[in-house]
């Protein structure tokens, strides 16, 4: 009897080493799979920081070129504003026999400020849905929305588009040279204008009696204010959108190649 005890005792014994062992087995191997998986997330998140990154220094790039280019068309909608303005000026003075000044003048209300705002890195995050791996939401909220903010401006600077090339140049060129808009403006140095001479019997007088001349100038001075206002708000904020993205990265470079 005691023999059959002390044999079931060991054999107690040697199953309670197997449970030990098999538990120890288990552990390990548990263990070494949530290791496996913390290093593969860990790498996940480093690779989606990099791309994230990459990402973002290409907008950020794309944007101050958009700073840039949207400065350079308010300036050159300050010029047709102060252009509109001299003819207006000239128009209450009566002043007509300067008529190589009006042709300049002319010449130059014809060449209206348009943005294309195309801005590739971003349409090409939002189309694939990389805009995803941007962690900052109120970035990720301001790049959505900035699509809609330039279409809304470009609205503008497409009706005064059409002001000018549908109302606007068939009034003054049935009064005035076309050709001499150029000759005796900014063109008047480029071939083949330099030395071409016109035969248009020039009517400003006539054109100045015409009320549509008036009317069509306080349009397109409205449209202008109108379109650098809004070309205003689209570069402060191009601005924060650069100055959040520095915030996230510092240390980006954000230089463009073209420009170097």
């Amino acid at each position: 009897m005691l023999y059959f005890l002390r044999k079931l005792r060991r054999k107690d014994m040697r199953n309670s080493k197997y449970v030990k062992y098999a538990i120890g087995e288990i552990f390990l191997v548990v263990t070494g799979i949530l290791i496996a998986l913390a290093i593969n997330n860990w790498n996940q998140r480093r690779l989606s920081r990099i791309e994230e990154k990459k990402l973002l220094e290409n907008i950020s790039v794309d944007f101050k070129e958009a700073v840039r280019t949207l400065g350079s068309l308010n300036k050159r909608r300050d010029e047709s504003i102060l252009n509109f303005q001299m003819l207006i000026e000239a128009l209450s003075m009566g002043n007509t026999s300067d008529t190589k000044h009006l042709d300049s003048l002319l010449g130059k209300s014809i060449f209206t400020p348009t943005y294309n705002g195309k801005n590739s890195s971003l349409s090409i995050i939002i189309n694939s849905g990389k805009i995803n791996l941007l962690k900052n939401e109120s970035l990720k909220s301001m790049l959505l929305k900035w699509p809609q903010q330039v279409e809304d401006m470009t609205e503008g600077e497409l009706d005064a588009k059409k002001l000018t090339y549908n109302t606007w140049v068939p009034l003054i060129s049935s009064y005035t040279s076309t050709n001499d808009w150029f000759v005796n403006g900014e063109f008047s140095n480029v071939l083949p204008f330099r030395k071409r001479k016109t035969s248009v019997k020039k009517n400003y007088k006539g054109l100045f009696e015409d009320d549509q001349f008036e009317n069509i100038i306080s349009l397109l001075e409205l449209l202008y204010i109108s379109g650098k206002l809004e070309t205003e708000g689209l570069i402060n904020q191009a601005e924060k959108i650069i100055g959040a993205i520095a915030n996230e990265y510092p240390n980006l470079n954000t230089t463009d190649p073209s420009t170097s």
